[in-house]
């Protein structure tokens, strides 16, 4: 490989710069998530059927779908919830199947079952999701003199309508606050003394408030349509509607109640800053879509809003992008720190820095080779990855390093550096290969783990052994060819120049001299050492297992590495069936704890 490279330089040269080049523009529209997506898709079935208990909805509903499902390829198993009016099944389907097939097999085995509920039960709704599913960020909705109702009206038409254009995100119903309904109060005893019920009422709006054809009239030329508009225009007239006529008097809806503009029955609370508000979740879509970018859209969306008051406050409270920006600029931090440190020790052991940047070269190389291939597998940029980046940064400079001190040895011998580039390089090819599959080989057992852990850390496992491979490639090629033609003999080299002239030849002589010490007492323990093998060995061995047994109940165990993502997450439940303002309530006082424990 090495005496290929000096053959063709030019190809290997180009190759180089496809790799730079290439590499930078598919880095630059690679998908940035925070975990790497979990391919276990995961279908929602919902149902709805006003007022039933939750006994007879897990009965007539939640057990007839449940059923049904299982006739479904490739299920896992599944879970369900029946609540009053809802009931709620999720389908978990095996690892790899493909979602859109799943969803719609679900779908079509749901309304096949339809015709088997109970009268009256409205379609039920299939939604399909992932295990990796949840918000890169939240789009809070706060106003002075605007309640829940009108927030809740504002989210829904026009804050979502308007953020929900930027690409690669995906939009859903907003939180909290209450949809806007013409509610109609009654008063039981006007209603009991005009001989009325609830039932009568609700009859009479359903009748009065319509739109319907009256057909059409043709004038001359022209055909009109004809419709005859019975709505209300507004609550306040609804009052005037009547209920019923005795005679020759009409009884009013203003008779037994009053209608008022006002909300539907409210089921969630979202409050922020102590304040009674709405927020809009954004997820992200499929298709390689990128965490940094939606947020970055998302934020520029809410800035130009238009058609919406003055006092309405939009803000992003959540974003996801940050923790990933950090992990990023973590991950380049170390690797950088790395370099830096590497490249100080190469410069100090072999006193030239064109054999520094020789080492140094292998390892942005190798990584963009790692990245183009995780693009092609459809990987994304994520945590695990850029660990598995950070965790072999330091072991690609040693390819780099062991084939330059093979080559400088060489030079040493007198040799030229053409010469010396090809037997050098090719001497310990094989020796590299060997540490390199010994290093990839560790990483072997990742491809039997099953379930979530498989998806989590395969993209680990590839960034280290896509990584080195293409280092070791980098090496037997690069690094020869830029010993040959950028590295000169020592005698005449910039190493002689340094040890004469540079104020750095006092430092490499003094450090050259305390290495040599070093050497000789290591030389000498290892001897002491070969003579008594078995004891050594003994030893060695116990003082290992005994530091293992020691430190061992002192170490932490969880499924992620500790982070810090900047916040935290409390969550609250309060016993089955307690009401939404004594759950409000409760939430204030915790806020309150919180305040006078995290100052602002």
């Amino acid at each position: 490989m090495p005496r290929f490279a000096l053959r063709f330089p030019y190809f290997i040269l180009m190759l180089c710069l496809v790799v730079a080049l290439v590499g930078t523009v598919t880095v630059a529209r690679m998908p940035v998530d925070l975990f790497p997506a979990i391919d276990m898709p995961v279908v929602v079935v919902a149902t709805f059927y006003s007022g039933m208990p939750p006994q007879q909805i897990e009965a007539d509903i939640t057990d007839t779908f449940e059923r049904f499902f299982t006739l479904a390829a490739n299920v896992d198993h599944s879970e369900s919830r029946s609540l009053t009016g809802v009931s709620l099944i999720k389908i978990y389907f095996k690892p790899g199947t493909d979602p859109n097939a799943a969803l719609s097999n679900v779908s079509n085995l749901a309304m096949a079952d339809l015709r088997r509920l109970p009268p009256g039960t409205l379609p039920p709704v299939v939604l399909g999701m992932t295990a990796s599913s949840q918000p890169v960020c939240l789009v809070t909705l706060q106003g002075q003199g605007l309640d829940e109702t009108q927030l809740k009206d504002l989210a829904q038409f026009q804050v979502r309508n308007q953020i929900s254009n930027v690409q690669g995100a995906s939009v859903p119903q907003p939180y909290g606050g209450t949809y806007r309904q013409i509610q109609i109060y009654v008063d039981p005893l006007k209603l009991e003394a005009r001989n009325l019920s609830l039932t009568d009422v609700v009859h009479a709006v359903d009748n009065s408030n319509l739109i319907l054809p009256a057909g059409d009239v043709r004038v001359a030329s022209k055909d009109y349509n004809i419709y005859a508009n019975s709505q209300f225009p507004d609550a306040k007239s609804m009052n005037e509607m009547p209920l019923k006529t005795v005679g020759n008097a009409s009884v009013l809806v203003g008779d037994i109640g009053k209608a008022v503009d006002a909300g539907a029955l409210q089921y969630n609370i979202v409050r922020i800053d102590g304040q009674r508000s709405v927020y809009v979740p954004v997820f992200k879509q499929g298709g390689g879509s990128n965490t940094i970018t939606i947020v970055k859209g998302i934020r520029n969306a809410i800035r130009h809003l238009v058609d919406i008051p003055s006092q309405l406050k939009v803000a992003v409270a959540f974003d996801q992008s940050v923790f990933v920006k950090l992990a990023i600029a973590n991950v380049s931090r170390e690797a950088l720190i790395g370099l830096v440190l590497a490249g100080i020790m190469v410069l100090i052991f072999l006193g030239s820095s064109r054999a520094t940047l020789a080492v140094l070269l292998p390892v942005p190389l190798s990584a963009l080779v790692c990245l183009l291939f995780i693009n092609y597998m459809g990987g994304s940029i994520n945590t695990m990855l850029l660990g598995g980046l950070a965790l072999v940064f330091s072991r690609l400079i040693d390819n780099g390093v062991i084939v330059l001190e093979n080559i400088f040895r060489h030079m040493e011998m007198g040799k030229s550096p053409q010469v010396a580039a090809d037997e050098g390089g090719s001497e310990v090819s094989m020796a590299v290969l060997a540490a390199t599959f010994t290093t990839a080989i560790v990483f072997f057992p990742v491809a039997s783990f099953t379930g979530v852990s498989k998806y989590i850390f395969t993209p680990l496992a590839l960034g280290v052994v896509f990584s080195i491979f293409a280092s070791y490639f980098i090496a037997m090629t690069v690094v020869p060819l830029y010993c040959a033609r950028f590295i000169k003999p020592h005698d005449e080299g910039e190493r002689a120049e340094h040890v004469n002239k540079s104020l750095f030849s006092k430092f490499d002589r003094l450090f050259n001299e305390k290495f040599q010490a070093m050497l000789q007492w290591y030389e000498g323990l290892a001897k002491r050492a070969m003579q008594r093998p078995g004891l050594t060995t003994a030893a060695i061995s116990a003082g290992m297992v005994i530091l293992l047994v020691v430190t061992f109940p002192f170490l932490g165990r969880a499924y992620f590495p500790r982070t810090d993502p900047g916040q935290f997450v409390i969550y609250v439940h309060m016993p089955a069936g307690t009401r939404l303002e004594v759950s409000n309530d409760y939430i204030a006082k915790v806020e309150n704890i919180i305040r006078s424990v995290v100052k602002p």
